[in-house]
């Protein structure tokens, strides 16, 4: 079942709202009626207190009250302009801006940047508990690290344009972080990985906090290259993942020779980086997120979040199979589509029992 917002939610959180109304009804539809439904069962809520000027000591004009609802419906389209702008054939939703709805619309074959982007809401939703009725314990849920893992990689292949490495823990392959840690930086191709744990280093680790290694060689194929240190971020605790600081510390506890100075810090999240961003009272909207991007990436470099990986994830899956080859991942990409595909069925056929 699909909780109810407010009108004081955000816009990018109600347009999330829009987007996934659509994905569970069988219409596939969803539109303005449907989110001011959703206002007024808010407002049913908490008792219609608002709707009384205490003051005046008169009930307030209905008129008046839904002046900003109306408003905030307006940015709510923009926002979902703004997405399908951004995404081109990757936005899995028709947005009729005159007619106020949302259409959820997938390419008759399977569309990647599609897939990830709905793969992305559907976690969202999830780690937001906006969907009720799919807990955390359920095996769906348990698969969502590893595949976020998975839409991280192609969103690392399509915008480094190199090879990958899905570093992260659990692995596909199941192995110990040194021998996965030699077999990543083999194909890196410089780097020596410490035989053994030194003394007063930890002795058991699951990443090193590090997830996705990505680089891009040179035709010689020597060191001094384009080179990235990601982590993945499903839940909501992303701002406490600076992975800029985990460099030295990675390099210098598990490396005797280091595979690079220098290096991209990454960070690969399902939300969008502005979506707690409040409406500013005093510039455009478009300009208070521009800041507010550009204030999260002084601390964690490269943000990949829901429109950027969906958009990436479609390039990297559009290259020619050579390419495809050299990023982790790419051929677990069916899991992804398939785990969209029956959480997508789990959530309807509950929302359509309650």
């Amino acid at each position: 079942m699909l909780l109810s917002p407010t009108a004081n939610d955000t816009r990018s959180s109600l347009a999330d709202w829009l987007e996934l109304q659509a994905l569970f009804s069988v219409r596939r539809l969803a539109s303005r009626g449907d989110l001011m439904n959703a206002f007024d069962i808010a407002d049913d809520e908490r008792e219609g207190r608002f709707s009384f000027d205490v003051e005046a000591g008169e009930e307030l004009d209905q008129g008046i009250l839904e002046e900003p609802k109306t408003a905030l419906i307006e940015n709510v389209f923009d926002e979902l302009e703004f997405r399908a702008t951004c995404l081109g054939s990757s936005y899995p939703f028709i947005v009729d801006s005159q007619r106020r709805t949302v259409r959820a619309e997938f390419s008759a074959d399977i569309q990647y940047g599609q897939v990830v982007y709905t793969f992305c809401l559907l976690a969202t939703a999830l780690r937001e508990k906006v969907v009720s009725g799919l807990d955390e314990q359920d095996q769906t849920v348990r698969q969502l690290e590893l595949l976020f893992q998975v839409c991280a990689c192609l969103a690392a292949g399509g915008y480094f344009g190199g090879e990958v490495s899905s570093f992260g823990f659990p692995r596909a392959e199941g192995n110990a972080f040194l021998p996965a840690l030699r077999t990543a930086y083999g194909r890196f191709g410089y780097g020596d990985v410490r035989v053994a744990a030194e003394e007063g280093n930890p002795h058991a680790t699951k990443d090193g906090g590090i997830d996705v290694i990505a680089w891009r060689d040179h035709p010689d194929r020597l060191p001094a290259k384009l080179y990235s240190l990601g982590q993945c971020a499903s839940g909501k605790n992303w701002k406490q993942k600076p992975v800029a600081s985990e460099f030295a510390q990675f390099h210098g506890t598990w490396f005797t020779t280091w595979p690079a100075t220098f290096c991209v810090p990454a960070l690969y999240i399902p939300f969008l980086i502005h979506d707690e961003l409040t409406e500013p009272a005093n510039d455009s909207y478009a300009s208070a997120r521009a800041r507010h991007v550009a204030f999260h990436e002084r601390k964690f470099g490269v943000i990949f979040d829901r429109l950027r990986i969906a958009f990436h994830a479609a390039m990297c899956m559009g290259s020619p199979a050579s390419v495809r080859h050299t990023v982790d991942g790419t051929t677990r990409a069916i899991e992804v589509a398939n785990w969209v595909n029956e959480t997508i069925a789990k959530a309807t056929r509950r929302a359509e029992a309650a």
